[in-house]
């Protein structure tokens, strides 16, 4: 049997009559909660005993199993109507209670509200007709403020960079809960909307919450109206949630329920179409009770649901819960005493599963049966003293090579990864976006593993006999060939000594591209506090296991290092500005030589640890990602799965923007930075003190290299004529240096690291073309790698995305 919604949130409030109306018993014990409760907060010194049975009674009460029907999670009015014996009263009167704190208001002013609320300091976007009412919020001189704190408002070139700026932001920062922040964007409708395509996709990929807000045409515009577009359905398929407002009732549900959706489970963009006319509707008690009047309900008939898939807000039947969102894709909640909208755990379904982690592990299945209730499935406890978890700890302890990869997952929780590497010696390599998780300076780190990552890793992972990865999902660009993988962890899984544990926050995640041995379905700080604590509880016995294979990883890096292609000198005459000749000795430089300088004159000032890099895609974003000591998390900040040039401009001004003490550091290739060079003009004025590295070999390389291996060196579309971007940037107001040679670079690099903190500057570095290597042969098993520049057979059928 698969889970469903709706059989998930009966099972939530299992203890709801079946009838579907609240039996005498129940109600009676509904009271003498209630009850005992009024009596406890009146008595200031009630004992340990008193609140002993006050926890015992609650947990006896209708639903109290999901948190629906505890008083915790209502208003007292609702709490009222419970105990009355309406379930369908206390849902309303919580949510009336929570729509009456911004009565009076307009959605625009809600919307502005719900921002601050929400811990919200930057708002990026671009003005527009169909915009203007939630625009006119972020005035200066609105009304609206008086003393009160404003939200900066930041004027992009463009709306495509104002949603790189906001996932710059989101990425870059953590809020007080440990997950990212939500970057806001805010445009117009029509192009507005679709230009902001792109950073929704690059932000669904990565893992990055976003909230875009944008107009729309009037509800009563004729059809086809001026700048209109069907905007939600554009983004259903690149969001994790896409509505558009009915009414300025749904506003604060709306706004709530899109920074949840988009900061848990695996973060996510969120788009939300704001029609003009109702940005501007007034939330009145006749617009508060109209929206009351007409809620709908959420029912075990899913024929029923999914016809009435378009209502955003809707009555659990029986509890006191609010189902917000789609019918196979919402969340449930109560309104807590606060007012406040409080989720609470209501299924098992997927969509349930990848927004909040149940903290268990689960024996290897195939994908297509990960949701299936099988009596002879095995599954157990993290933490728990016996089961799976004993099973997976003693893998876990016994493995003689052990390798960990760490993904983005992992994040939060360095500190947590450092303690297991060092407890058990087990070499860690990490994703491109779990650079910094795990510090490169530690004897254990082997660097970034993958299509271009170092060679050691890539190596020692096909040797290990027990594999955790930790908060990755197993992209294809860490796999190579999927049926080469791993070899000698696969066969350690089937003689019982090691295989694969995965640990992800998404369910879905369960076997999608590799089978593991142990799935642990929870965040990586769960999972490594747990196997942290048990180790110290019971170490292994035999601590020197791995260190052959220490010794094994030393000397795949003595053999495999990151090699920089050296130029010989070169003498030129020259005439300096009196005409006077005069020769001159200089060496040409390439991307990878100018990024191990910059690392170095970092290492060396001791700046690196309060430095963020970004990237744009290419030969630049491999090196940096190679040749950067990473020792912080969410150090480096790049497009990853969807690999889209032109981000680094953006992302490095919301990191800047985000973490003002920190040096962000924009390191691009001149075919990135040409797509999105107009944010200079946003820069300049803003004053915004980045560091901006561009590295101009005139060329997309990356592309040229595959067109020299699997086209027989036909180039097309990879040669760039680059402007004078020193010229470029003193046209914004915006300092400047040019680097062309290597006798120029470690001074040049120094003022560039070091002379402008408190204002931007652009460096431009003339490089030669060259590839970025090492890499796997497309097509190839992880350890079949490229390591040196020279020409050689190719599956010309493999090329690569």
């Amino acid at each position: 049997m698969k889970f469903t919604t709706a059989a998930a949130i009966l099972a939530a409030t299992s203890s709801i009559a079946s009838t579907g109306a609240f039996t005498l018993s129940q109600h009676r014990s509904n009271i003498a909660v209630y009850e005992r409760r009024k009596q406890h907060q009146s008595n200031a010194s009630s004992d340990k005993s008193s609140s002993a049975l006050m926890s015992t009674m609650e947990s006896k009460s209708v639903g109290n199993k999901s948190g629906f029907n505890s008083q915790d999670g209502l208003s007292s009015a609702a709490w009222d109507d419970l105990v009355n014996g309406s379930a369908e009263l206390a849902s309303k009167s919580a949510a009336r209670t929570y729509m009456n704190k911004f009565k009076g208001d307009t959605a625009a002013h809600i919307i502005y509200s719900k921002l601050l609320e929400h811990g919200t300091e930057v708002v990026n976007g671009y003005s527009g007709g169909a915009i203007l009412p939630l625009l006119d919020q972020f005035h200066n001189s609105h009304p609206r403020h008086g003393e009160a704190k404003r939200i900066r408002w930041i004027t992009n070139s463009n709306e495509s960079s104002a949603g790189h700026v906001a996932e710059g932001i989101a990425k870059s920062s953590t809020e007080a809960d440990g997950r990212l922040a939500a970057g806001i964007v805010v445009a117009t409708s029509g192009p507005g909307a679709t230009n902001l395509v792109t950073p929704m996709v690059d932000a669904m990929c990565d893992g990055v919450p976003i909230i875009v807000l944008c107009g729309q045409a009037a509800t009563t515009a004729p059809v086809d109206a001026f700048q209109s577009a069907p905007a939600v359905e554009i983004m259903k398929p690149c969001s994790k949630w896409s509505y558009q407002i009915k009414s300025a009732a749904e506003v604060p549900f709306a706004m709530d329920y899109a920074f949840y959706v988009a900061r848990n489970g695996r973060p996510g963009p969120v788009f939300l179409d704001l029609p003009k006319d109702l940005q501007i509707q007034q939330l009145t008690d006749e617009v508060i009770e109209n929206f009351l009047d007409g809620v709908g309900t959420y029912t075990e008939d899913e024929e029923y649901n999914l016809s009435h898939d378009k209502e955003f807000v809707r009555l659990i039947p029986d509890t006191t819960a609010i189902h917000l969102g789609h019918v196979k894709e919402g969340l449930s909640f109560v309104v807590d005493n606060e007012g406040e909208l409080k989720h609470v755990e209501s299924g098992h379904d997927a969509y349930h599963l990848d927004h909040h982690s149940t903290n268990t592990i689960y024996g290897g299945v195939d994908y297509n049966k990960i949701y299936d209730e099988d009596d002879s499935r095995e599954t157990g406890k993290l933490g728990a003293p016996d089961g799976l978890m004993a099973e997976m700890m003693e893998r876990i302890r016994n493995a003689k090579r052990p390798f960990i990869i760490a993904g983005q997952g992992t994040n939060d929780a360095s500190e947590e990864l450092m303690e297991l590497a060092e407890s058990l010696q087990i070499p860690v390599a990490t994703t491109l976006h779990g650079l910094g998780a795990f510090d490169e300076r530690h004897h254990l780190a082997t660097n970034m593993l993958g299509m271009h990552g170092h060679a050691t890793p890539n190596y020692l992972i096909q040797e290990c006999d027990l594999l955790l990865c930790i908060g990755s999902r197993f992209d294809d660009r860490i796999t190579g060939r999927v049926s080469d993988f791993i070899p000698a962890a696969r066969q350690a899984s089937k003689e019982g000594r090691g295989g694969v544990i995965h640990v992800d926050v998404r369910f879905s995640e369960n076997a999608k591209q590799i089978m593991p041995d142990y799935f642990v379905h929870s965040t990586g700080k769960k999972f490594l506090q747990t196997v942290n604590d048990a180790i110290r509880m019971n170490p292994p016995k035999d601590a020197s296991r791995t260190k052959p294979w220490i010794t094994r990883k030393l000397e795949l890096e003595k053999e495999n290092p990151i090699k920089i292609t050296q130029y010989n000198p070169q003498n030129f005459m020259i005439e300096d500005e009196d005409g006077n000749s005069q020769e001159v000795t200089r060496t040409k430089m390439n991307c990878q030589g100018v990024i191990h300088e910059m690392n170095r004159q970092l290492l060396e000032s001791g700046k690196i640890d309060d430095s963020i890099f970004t990237t744009g895609v290419g030969i630049h974003q491999m090196a940096a990602a190679q040749l950067i000591t990473w020792t912080q998390p969410r150090q480096m900040l790049s497009s990853g799965s969807l690999g889209t040039m032109g981000v680094s401009l953006g992302y490095c001004m919301g990191a800047k923007l985000a973490n003002p003490t920190k040096f962000c550091i924009s390191v691009d290739g001149d075919g990135s930075f040409n797509m999105t060079f107009t944010e200079l003009k946003t820069i300049g004025e803003e004053k915004i003190p980045v560091k901006l590295l561009i590295l101009d070999n005139e060329s997309q390389m990356m592309v040229e290299y595959w067109q020299r291996l699997f086209h027989d060196e036909r180039y097309i579309a990879v040669r760039n004529k680059s402007p004078k971007y020193c010229t470029l940037a003193s046209a914004f107001d915006i300092k400047s240096l040019y680097c062309e040679s290597m006798e120029e670079l470690p001074e040049k690099m120094r003022s560039f690291l070091e002379d402008y903190d408190d204002e931007p500057v652009l460096m431009h570095v003339r490089i030669e073309r060259t590839p970025c290597l090492p890499m796997v042969a497309p097509g190839q098993p992880l350890d079949n790698m490229i390591l040196v520049d020279e020409d050689f057979e190719v599956d010309k059928s493999a090329a690569p995305s």
